[in-house]
């Protein structure tokens, strides 16, 4: 036999609320952690990229004033010769940074890994024979152009370069070769995809 009614309907009981407000500042306080640490983390690449800009730009100071350096000294020299080829080596050297110059300020917000390897690469197995005039990036390839006064050395250099860690297992697709002046001019590409490793 019943004793009690209950008043209590369902209709009017608590209900819980499905978002509480406990979850919703702990939410929030992560995406904002995560916010902040990306923020943190683009303004780092940013000041890197930054120092990089800063420190080429007195490297190319300082090659504008060797440049005029030789300018003034192959004026006073009757054998001119060696001042000529010193001279066109600062030439040479000046254009190469003032592209890397150039190349850092139109990307200082942009990855640069692969032009960061290929540039390791190409300073640890650097041959002194021969110098780069541009490096360009292609779709999947990495063209490389340069020059050198005999071209006995490009065959050495790019055994050496294949034993790098980016250009390991990379065959160079092209090669061109010219001679003008005594100056022997190479257009070499390569594949940017990773190739499988042969067993």
């Amino acid at each position: 036999m019943k004793t009690r009614i209950n008043f209590y309907q369902k209709s009017l009981r608590v209900r819980r609320d499905p978002v509480p407000l406990q979850g919703m500042l702990t939410l929030w306080i992560g995406a904002l952690l995560i916010v902040a640490i990306t923020w943190a983390f683009y303004a780092y690449k940013e000041h890197a990229n930054n120092l990089n800009l800063q420190q080429s730009e007195v490297q190319l100071k300082k090659a504008k004033a060797q440049l005029q350096i030789a300018k003034q000294q192959l004026a006073e020299k009757q054998n001119k010769t060696l001042l000529v080829n010193e001279l066109k080596t600062l030439r040479q050297e000046i254009q190469h940074k003032q592209q890397f110059f150039n190349y850092l300020e139109k990307s200082s917000a942009q990855s640069i890994t692969d032009y960061a390897d290929v540039m390791k690469d190409l300073a640890q197995y650097h041959e002194p024979n021969i110098w780069l005039t541009e490096i360009k990036f292609v779709g999947q390839k990495v063209i490389l152009q340069g020059q050198t006064l005999q071209s006995k050395f490009l065959p050495i250099w790019f055994n050496n370069l294949k034993q790098s860690p980016f250009f390991a297992d990379k065959e160079f697709s092209v090669l061109e070769l010219s001679t003008l002046d005594g100056i022997s001019e190479f257009n070499v590409a390569t594949d940017l995809r990773n190739e499988e490793v042969k067993p």
